[in-house]
């Protein structure tokens, strides 16, 4: 698998880490479609910028919580590619601090249902597509809050813990397939509004960037024997108490 020239989808590349990864991915040779449920303007703005790049670019609207979009996504942006290589798989809801004993169904259901069911039905899809053409890479925005224990941020660390599981069990699915399944799982990088990020919880000291994560992403596209596994993107932020 090379970047130059493959046929990528970026779930959730209209705005913030999946937009960068997008404009990244387009900037090393790839067709890029993306899609957005709600941010449309920021989506075709950033459709826009890929195609400017010389590549292959579409856009699509799709609500990762529902599993028949995701396939429509899935399908729609192989036609509009002619195949698909990559599928990126970037959204997440439910970032939202509070309390455990205060967590309610909805914030539960909004984490778990974008995060893990999303990708789940997403990668089926893109497994699909990618076995029919001789295999693909599906690799999964994951989070270091899948790997250690936020208390006010339960139901998103817990979704991000499910798709890192669903990483190693699709991995050992689909290998032979040639189908290669990873995560990339980022520390504090792009912290959301009204979330705030401490340079100095990491051991670098400083926060990273979304370009951090696109070299990561990268990786996983372009190294053929790295399956079932996250790359780990947080500057250290695990190594402090």
């Amino acid at each position: 698998m090379r970047l130059d020239g493959a046929r990528v989808l970026v779930a959730g590349g209209a705005h913030r880490v999946g937009r960068a990864v997008a404009l990244d991915l387009a900037a090393g040779g790839a067709g890029v479609a993306i899609s957005y449920h709600t941010s449309e303007a920021p989506a075709r703005a950033t459709a826009d910028e890929i195609a400017a790049l010389g590549v292959p670019s579409a856009v699509f609207r799709a609500d990762a919580t529902s599993p028949e979009q995701m396939r429509q996504l899935v399908d729609g942006a192989a036609e509009a590619l002619g195949g698909l290589d990559v599928y990126v798989h970037a959204p997440s809801g439910g970032f939202v601090p509070r309390d455990p004993a205060e967590v309610d169904e909805r914030l539960w259901d909004v984490a778990l249902d974008s995060t893990a069911k999303g990708f789940m039905f997403g990668a089926q899809a893109a497994h699909r597509a990618m076995r029919a053409t001789g295999g693909g890479v599906i690799i999964a925005i994951t989070d270091v809050a899948g790997l250690q224990p936020w208390p006010k941020f339960a139901p998103h660390g817990a979704a991000k813990a499910a798709q890192m599981y669903l990483i190693k069990a699709l991995a050992s699915a689909w290998g032979r397939d040639a189908v290669r399944v990873c995560g990339v799982a980022p520390g504090p990088v792009l912290m959301p509004e009204g979330v705030s990020g401490d340079s100095e919880e990491t051991a670098l000291g400083r926060l990273g960037d979304p370009k951090d994560v696109a070299l990561a992403i990268r990786y996983c596209i372009e190294a053929d024997f790295f399956t079932g596994q996250n790359v780990i993107i947080d500057g250290g932020r695990l190594l402090r108490p």
